[in-house]
């Protein structure tokens, strides 16, 4: 039998019971729908993160000190909040080649937060740094604050988590222990990408008041983060390397690190790559979980074909008996399985498109073709239909042709 007489057959078999057939390919379709989905809104957060972190820092020599710490099971890392940094590495990392400043980022234990005439407000996560720090921020107003002085930066979450604080309006955090600072504030920075908390910034000095003891035999104040300013982008490598290799050698930081903790030394581009490389396998992850709904469509697909090998029994002992070859009846019932998975699959990748592009929409980020999803989509939809079709196709091959002839 010709392949495209097979087709024909199959698909006026389709045809006659669309209720059916569509039900069939409903299975299908809602997981490949569900795939492209998440495949979508992954890619989508993926480059909203890339662009608004770029267009914030991405032509700044600029690199970010952090530590690295697996979490326990073995599922990925997360950034250590030890403050291993100490202000002798601070100075020894300022005398690296190619270095312009360093700036020590530490968190103060703020247990409230509140805003003028003691109105509580939100939450409100407080930091210390210098005021070099804010070289490479956008401020959307004031300036950073000034070494030493009762002045705070304030990111925008935060300043709309105080109800709209602007410069000038004075701020006061409470610490654990009941003392309370208050500040001006002197500036309002851009830090407005993913969940960015509500960040308020003081001076390291007198304010940062973390301690830790060094192998060197002092008291120093250690904080967890550090922003290494390069004199320029063409001096950043440089920096970075010297960084490194300081970090990962005589420093403080790399004797006080626990076991089996990585200093890194990053780039915007690296610290980019690693987080978007972490949301892809998120977006995997749950895209994976949604692909189960392919096993119930494969399911759907193989039982249907049974049922219609039982109703077409004696159809196919007709079709042995002119001269059907047993190949003949298993390339019609497979072109009938795997038409059925690519009928599902394309709507499913047109269905899934749609509602992701509706999503983003929504959430305002850029909407993002996951062209290789796609495709396997739709080759995912014929293996379904393939094997879906398998057993039943061989099962249909398999007919007395006698026995056949004799059903009603």
């Amino acid at each position: 039998m010709k392949l495209r007489e097979s087709v024909r057959i199959s698909w006026r078999a389709i045809a006659s019971h669309k209720l059916r057939s569509t039900l069939t390919t409903l299975g299908v379709i809602i997981g490949v729908g569900a795939v492209i989905v998440f495949m979508v809104m992954g890619g989508a957060l993926a480059a909203n993160f890339t662009g608004e972190f770029e267009d914030l820092y991405g032509e700044d020599a600029v690199l970010f000190v952090q530590t690295e710490t697996p979490i326990e099971g073995g599922f990925g890392i997360q950034f250590s909040e030890a403050p291993i940094y100490t202000e002798h590495d601070v100075a020894e990392l300022e005398r690296r080649d190619g270095v312009a400043f360093v700036a020590p980022i530490g968190s103060i234990d703020a247990v409230q937060t509140t805003v003028g005439d003691d109105r509580l407000t939100g939450g409100v996560s407080v930091r210390a740094t210098t005021a070099e720090g804010f070289r490479f921020d956008e401020f959307r107003e004031g300036r950073a604050f000034d070494p030493g002085a009762n002045e705070a930066v304030l990111n925008v979450q935060a300043s709309r988590a105080h109800g709209g604080v602007s410069v000038g309006d004075e701020i006061t955090y409470t610490t654990a222990d009941g003392e309370r600072h208050t500040f001006v504030v002197s500036g309002l920075i851009v830090e407005d990408f993913l969940s960015q908390p509500a960040s308020m910034y003081v001076p390291t000095d007198p304010y940062y008041t973390t301690a830790v003891d060094t192998p060197r035999g002092t008291t120093e104040r250690g904080y967890p983060m550090l922003v290494i300013g390069a004199e320029d982008i063409d001096s950043l490598s440089t920096a970075q390397d010297g960084a490194q290799a300081y970090l990962r050698g005589p420093s403080d930081a790399n004797a006080l690190k626990s076991d089996g903790d990585t200093i890194r030394v990053q780039t915007i581009d690296d610290l980019v790559g690693q987080i978007t490389a972490l949301l892809d396998q998120l977006t995997v992850f749950v895209g994976g979980i949604a692909a189960i709904a392919l096993v119930v469509g494969a399911i759907g697909i193989a039982n249907i074909m049974i049922v219609s090998v039982v109703e077409r029994t004696r159809e196919i002992g007709i079709m042995k008996a002119v001269g059907a070859t047993n190949r003949d009846i298993v390339q019609l019932f497979l072109i009938e399985a795997v038409v059925l998975g690519i009928v599902g699959s394309l709507v499913g990748v047109a269905l899934g498109l749609g509602v992701g592009a509706i999503a983003v929409a929504v959430l305002g980020w850029p909407m993002v073709y996951p062209l290789d999803w796609i495709a396997i989509a739709v080759v995912v939809g014929i293996g379904v239909g393939v094997v879906a079709g398998l057993y039943p196709a061989w099962r249909a091959a398999n007919v007395d042709p006698i026995v056949a002839l004799s059903r009603e």
